[in-house]
């Protein structure tokens, strides 16, 4: 064989090797880019970018001074378009976090900011993407691989769960807002309270969130067609949403391996691990008496005694601003610690 062609060869085993390290790790860039403050506390901050899958995603650890280990905290965004500063403000919840030796990482969500790629799985996709970003901070020489928690605020609520199921070196979670049940069934909470608002009674509040989510559920025709017929006589329901039946023929039941129909409870009733939920009494996205209950039902099932839920009096779904909340929080992660 000529030298040519061994070049040749060795260069295509060479990008080979490549390629398959870029398909089955997490290909991390670091880049120190200086000193910022968040209120009081100043950070030192990395610009981090990680393969995750088809994702190229780009996003800021912030870490406090000294040179660690620091235990560490990923943000978790809702659903929605997202940059690693958050669709709700994450600057003063850093500041508590970086305050109490915390480091801090978030990322532009693909499609936003800088990290590339589209999510086509809202859920599945987004905890594996999360899987990834702990196993890069639990790689970085600053951070403490043992004290990796999870923050995050509504959609996480189901995400979060799922990146448990992929790592088990999860130290903390904390939940804001976050579905305690399936997405067709929280979907049909935020419906029925749609209805409501449009002037709608309670009876009728009730029968759009039993037939909503039945309607969707519906493992036969029949189930299926008496669901929509009671949704379409609903004013405030057909003001909102163009239903139509859909021929016999044509009918197919919703696979049930849809993203949709993911009980995150079914996770965290086999959770031990420290988890503070935290909701908003009058939450009209994510069902707040559903949400707790589901929590405490989970904490026992799993005979989790390092759970706590919150309800905060007079509060919606984001609240992060709110006195109580943050206090709430900065209480919890100070007892955790000691």
């Amino acid at each position: 064989m000529n030298r040519k062609m061994k070049t040749i060869q060795m260069l295509v085993v060479l990008l080979m090797m490549a390629l398959l390290l870029v398909a089955c790790g997490t290909a991390v860039e670091r880049e120190a880019v200086g000193t910022r403050s968040f209120g009081s506390q100043e950070a030192n901050v990395e610009e981090v970018k990680f393969q995750s899958g088809g994702f190229r995603v780009v996003g800021d650890l912030r870490m406090p001074a000294g040179e660690g280990p620091h235990p560490a905290i990923i943000m978790v965004h809702g659903d929605g378009a997202a940059t690693r500063n958050g669709a709700v403000q994450f600057g003063p919840m850093i500041e508590i976090f970086l305050r109490n030796g915390y480091s801090v990482f978030s990322w532009d969500k693909p499609g936003s900011g800088e990290s590339t790629g589209q999510i086509s799985n809202a859920v599945t996709e987004r905890a594996e993407i999360l899987a990834d970003g702990i196993a890069v901070l639990a790689e970085h020489p600053r951070i403490d691989p043992g004290r990796i928690g999870l923050w995050g605020i509504s959609q996480a609520g189901w995400v979060m769960p799922l990146a448990l199921e992929l790592r088990d070196d999860v130290a903390f979670m904390i939940v804001v807002s976050g579905g305690a049940e399936d997405g067709i069934e929280q979907g049909a909470y935020m419906i029925s309270q749609q209805v409501l608002a449009d002037g709608g009674t309670e009876e009728e509040a009730a029968l759009v969130e039993r037939y909503w989510a039945q309607q969707r559920k519906a493992r036969d025709y029949d189930e299926y067609r008496e669901a929509v017929e009671v949704l379409m006589g609903i004013p405030t329901v057909t003001s909102r949403y163009d239903l139509e039946i859909t021929e016999e023929k044509r009918w197919k039941p919703v696979p049930r391996d849809w993203d949709m129909f993911i009980d995150p409870m079914d996770i965290i009733e086999h959770t031990t691990i420290p988890v503070l939920a935290i909701y908003g009494e009058k939450d009209t996205i994510i069902d707040p008496v559903q949400g707790a209950e589901a929590y405490e039902a989970a904490f026992q099932a799993a005979g989790n005694t390092n759970g706590q839920i919150v309800v905060l009096p007079n509060s919606a779904h984001v609240f992060t601003s709110h006195p109580e909340y943050q206090d709430t929080m900065e209480t919890w992660l100070q007892h955790l610690s000691q």
